[in-house]
């Protein structure tokens, strides 16, 4: 079949459309999987509205505490709040809870302690329990509220091996205990985190499994974006993925997970990273945020598109000719 050179021509608009389009892995998120992990900034509480803007992809929150951020509250998103039991010590958890749905919150579920494999002197945010303290906490301040109807998030361990070793001692230690879902941590590539949610779905068959904190740490722009393109791809197809939460959601400069994986830059601007989370473009962020991301992220992947552009309109006006 014979095509005439003009009738391409006429098809350029849209061909190179098809390009740039394939060049940029912003998309829709059609399973409402997306969450956030809040950290909140007492130096720039600003930032917060970016969460909450029309539009927001985002459809849930939690924030390491039983009771709701009153700055992600009443914005033109509105985000579900999950509640989290952080640690073993003395609570009104279940009274903070019922207070809430009381209220009017929709609390569907809930997160059980946070890194309790690891110690809390470790100064990496985790619990530091023993499986066996850590059941009968469950028992006394989370299980109660299985009987409302809401669902119940185990305990979100550590990457670590004995992160494993640690959920099942405490799975024997609460053998008569409600698990609904197991949110998982993750830090490293994207081979890692493929493997680990394989060897976590094999020790829980049919369980459903929530990324609650991750992101490829400490490393550099191109390696951090592909990672997060990986990742987002792979767990909004997976049925046994309910959820999940990028981290972070502050400033490279205070970051500890490392600059590239902040979803803001260090003037309070979305990075491309946080531009494609919340399914924007670099125009679009900035209209958002009244910053341009101008990390190099950005400029990765605006020159990823113009050489793609580039290299086919040479491809095409060679094979024109």
């Amino acid at each position: 079949m014979h095509i005439s050179p003009f009738s391409i021509l006429l098809s350029l608009p849209h061909l190179l459309t098809l390009v740039s389009a394939a060049a940029n892995p912003i998309g829709p998120n059609p399973n409402s999987k997306r969450g956030l992990v809040y950290v909140p900034s007492k130096d720039h509480p600003e930032d917060d509205n970016i969460w909450i803007q029309s539009g927001s992809p985002l459809t849930w929150y939690y924030n390491y505490e039983s009771k709701p951020s009153p700055r992600l509250e009443g914005g033109p998103t509105k985000l579900q709040f999950v509640p989290m039991l952080w640690g073993d010590y003395d609570n009104t958890f279940v009274q903070d809870v019922k207070g809430l749905v009381d209220q009017g919150y929709d609390i569907e579920y809930v997160l059980g302690f946070n890194e309790p494999d690891i110690s809390a002197n470790e100064g990496t945010g985790g619990s530091g329990i023993a499986p066996e303290a850590a059941a009968a906490r469950w028992k006394e301040s989370i299980e109660p509220l299985a009987e409302m109807g809401i669902k119940l998030g185990a305990p979100s361990v550590t990457g670590a091996p004995s992160g494993l070793e640690w959920l099942k001692a405490f799975f024997a230690a609460c053998e008569s205990c409600t698990f609904d879902f197991v949110p998982l941590h993750w830090y490293g590539n994207f081979d890692g985190v493929a493997s680990h949610l394989g060897t976590y779905s094999a020790a829980f068959p049919n369980m459903t499994f929530w990324l609650t904190e991750f992101a490829l740490a400490h490393e550099d722009v191109a390696p951090s974006q592909e990672f997060f393109n990986l990742t987002m791809e792979y767990f909004d197809r997976l049925d046994n993925v309910g959820r999940y939460s990028w981290f972070g959601s502050f400033r490279s400069d205070v970051s500890n997970v490392g600059p590239n994986s902040a979803l803001l830059n260090q003037d309070g601007g979305l990075t491309y990273i946080g531009a494609w989370y919340l399914n924007k473009n670099e125009n679009e962020a900035a209209s958002i945020t009244g910053k341009g991301s101008s990390d190099a992220s950005v400029l990765g992947v605006s020159a990823i598109k113009s050489f793609g552009v580039t290299v086919f309109v040479a491809v095409l006006v060679s094979w024109i000719l």
